[in-house]
Parts: C-alpha cells; structure tokens; sequence
C-alpha cells in the first residue's frame, strides 16, 4: 500500500496484544471485537481511526501506562492490528497529609490495579485528621475535633466500558462535631454505586444505594434538646441520584465556562429514616478581557421528611465558611439550639466575584479577587408550613463583601480574604476580618 493512502479497501485479518502480563482475554476481546465486525474491504483510513478509538478506550481503563497501535499491512488487502501495551503495578500504596479549611489530616491509601484481570480495583483507605476552630496555620489558641475514616472498595467497569463503573464499597466515619454543636458521630455502611458518562452533553451520572447505621453520641453536658431528642442510633436506606456537568476551562480557578450540579435522594426504602433531599448548584464564569473575569454562583437546597417526624439534626444542610459564604464560620449561617449548630431543612446561597489580574503577575496563577455574598437557612417548625419557612428563607439573608488573593496551586485552589460582614441573624457566627480558605470546590 503507498504511503499516505487511506482510501484502499482492506479486511482485518487478526488483532493481537503484546505485553499483556495480567489483563484477561475476556477483556481484550470485548475491545477487538468492534474491529472484527468491519465489513469486508473497509477503507484503511476507517481502520486505522478506530483502531486508535480502541487504544484511546483501553487506556482509559487506567490499567496501561501506554497503548501503541501498529497497523500492519504487508499482505495485499489484509491489515493486522497490533497493540503494544505496558501495564502498570498492580499494587500502588500512598501515603500522605492533607490541609484543608481548618483542618489537615494523614491519610494511608493502599490500591490493587487490575485485581482480577479485568480491570478492576480493590481499594483501601484509612484517614486520621483534626479541625480547628481557626485556621491551624495561625499562631494562637484553637479548639479542636478529631475524626477518623476507613473505606474499602471494589470498583469494575461494565463491558469493558471506562465511560460505565460500578463500585461496591464499606465503610467506616468517626467524627467529633464539638466545635459547631455537642455531639459526635459515627457512621457504618454499605453502597453500591454506578457511574457513566453521557457523550452527549458530557454530564456525569451517579446512581447509589447505601445502608448506613449512624450512631450520635457523646453527648456534651451543655447539649441542647434538639441534639439530645436525635442521639442514638439511626439506619438510613437510600437511593440518590447525582449529575455533573462541568464546562469550566479549569476546575479550581476559570475564567469561563459554567458548572451544573444537582442532588436528588430519596430515603426509606427500609430504615428509620425516611424524606426526599435536593441539593442544586449552577455557576457562570464569563471573561471580561484583560485577564479580567467575572463569576457568579447559585445554590440552594431542600429536605422534606414523610411522617410525623421532623429532619434528623445529622441529614440536614450545613452552610458558612470560606468556600461558601465568605466572612462567616465554617458552618456558621443558620439555626441553632443554645450553643449548638442544628443544620436547616431550606438553604439557598448565592455570590458574584471578580477576578483581576496582578502587576507583574499576570503569567502567574493568582488573580486579585472582589466578592459579594449572600445566603440563609431555615429550619421547619413542627406544622412543616412551606410557605411561611420560604417568606422566612427570603426574608433576611447574611450578606458580606471583601477582596483578596485567589491562587491556584496544581491539587488545590487557595484564598485569603479581608471579609466585612453586611448583614446578620441572630444565630449567625460572623468572621470578620482576614478570613483563609483552602479546598477544590468553591461557591
């Protein structure tokens, strides 16, 4: 065949893998196969595009550290196709600190590549952290919690397929909430969950079941009755529902684009725990010129539970704190009970923020950062009248303003604020004054 000719009809005669080492043939056959169903006299250019599909498929698999294709045509009118793959260890071990808003945390994580030759993962991962009441690089007095985590999972494309996962996993979370109210928690479980990707759109589904028992103990001796009316044990059985759509040009600092979120989750099939909770996000990012940028975020939220029962103070919707109503605590807008934070059944947030570029560092990825914030949150009396919660919910919002220093590192986004409160409720834990957030997600 000359050189550069794509349009001769040619006929797949065999496809082989060479390095394979633990892969299954079940597996590499489910990828031959679309090659093997090319019709008799196929163009060559038509070969050899889907060929690189299959090497693209394969190596998304994450069980190749590469996939070359050779095409080799030295029969007349018959083409083998030969990848050539380099597997990669089976066995991968992290270990591993972690610094968050307040918080930092060691962490172990132990995974086995390609388990069982079908590209499947067994994973484990235990965490040990502590969280501050201020930020743990400042030089002064905190109190502190601590948590602990142990998760194991088995997760395993379907067909073959990268783009659909299924994932069985257990479960194990300690954590104290003393710094925000007078208990702690524990939770123990089961899910089981898929994930696929649509082509279409480009958006991220996730279906999950999950057992879990949650257990709310260690009461403090100032406790409020809403945290002592919740204490004991709890067994949740859930199906939930989560969708992502991410058209950001960057997921920790854009300057365009925008990002849809939305949480659907229906509780009772079995347990003691039984509402339909919705959690939906959306943001714009819109490029001003100049390096400059403006972006704007909503976000709101509801939890409605069935019987006679009010919301459990370890379901419902937390909100404050650096990455997402600036200028507040960390879980500092919204009801409490004396001392303690109870959370809220309806939370809606929104905020607008420009982005400036820097003298002298406009190459560099840190931008000058204005902001405005809002948000509020309400919790059901015992009628649960929506109506007059929503006049409520609308009614007073905490509001604050400020400016500071957006920086982009290559794991995490990180801000340092001067925060000026605007507005307040009575329950409201303000942070005026230079406030710092670290993390991947903010509002």
């Amino acid at each position: 065949m000359e050189a550069g000719d794509f349009s001769i009809p040619v006929t797949v005669s065999s496809v082989k893998f060479e390095g394979i080492v633990h892969t299954s043939e079940s597996l590499l056959s489910r990828h031959s196969l679309d090659l093997f169903n090319l019709e008799p006299g196929t163009p060559f250019g038509h070969v050899a595009q889907l060929s690189h599909d299959v090497a693209a498929r394969l190596h998304r698999l994450g069980i190749f550290k590469h996939v070359d294709v050779v095409l080799d045509s030295s029969e007349k009118g018959l083409v083998s196709v030969v990848f050539n793959v380099k597997e990669v260890s089976r066995l991968f071990a992290k270990t591993g600190t972690e610094v968050g808003n307040n918080e930092g945390s060691m962490f172990t994580s132990l995974k086995i590549r390609n388990a069982l030759g079908n590209a499947e993962t067994l994973e484990a991962n235990v965490s040990y952290g502590v969280e501050t009441n201020t930020p743990i690089y400042e030089n002064s007095a905190f109190k502190s919690q601590l948590g602990n985590s142990f998760n194991v999972a088995l997760s395993k494309p379907i067909d073959a397929d990268p783009d659909k996962l299924f994932v069985l996993s257990a479960f194990k979370h300690n954590k104290s909430m003393n710094l925000y109210s007078s208990y702690s928690q524990q939770d123990s479980g089961l899910s089981a969950k898929y994930k696929t990707i649509d082509h279409v759109v480009g958006a991220l589904h996730e279906l999950t079941y999950e057992a879990c028992w949650r257990r709310l103990f260690d009461l403090g001796s100032a406790a409020s009755m809403t945290v002592r009316k919740d204490a004991g044990h709890s067994l949740k059985s859930a199906v939930s529902y989560l969708g992502t759509l991410d058209r950001r040009d960057d997921d920790l600092l854009p300057s365009r684009g925008y990002y849809l979120k939305g949480l659907l989750e229906g509780a009772g099939l079995g347990g003691d725990v039984r509402h339909v909770k919705t959690d939906v996000e959306g943001q714009v990012h819109f490029p001003l010129g100049f390096g400059f940028s403006i972006a704007s975020s909503l976000r709101s939220g509801l939890l409605w539970t069935f019987g006679p029962n009010q919301s459990r103070v370890n379901d419902r919707f937390l909100l404050g704190g650096p990455s997402s109503v600036r200028g507040f605590l960390h879980n500092g807008v919204g009801p409490k009970d004396g001392s303690d934070v109870v959370g809220g059944d309806m939370f809606t947030s929104a905020g607008i923020s420009l982005f400036t570029p820097l003298p002298f560092l406009s190459n560099y990825p840190i931008k000058g950062h204005l902001f405005a914030n809002a948000g509020n949150m309400v919790k059901f009396d015992n009628d649960r009248d929506l109506s007059a919660a929503s006049k409520k919910l609308f009614g007073a919002f905490s509001t604050a303003v400020g400016l500071g220093l957006a920086v982009r590192f290559s794991i995490l986004r990180l801000e340092i604020n001067y925060c000026l409160p605007i507005s307040v409720t009575s329950t409201d834990s303000v942070k005026p004054g230079l406030q710092f957030g670290v993390g991947l997600h903010f509002s």
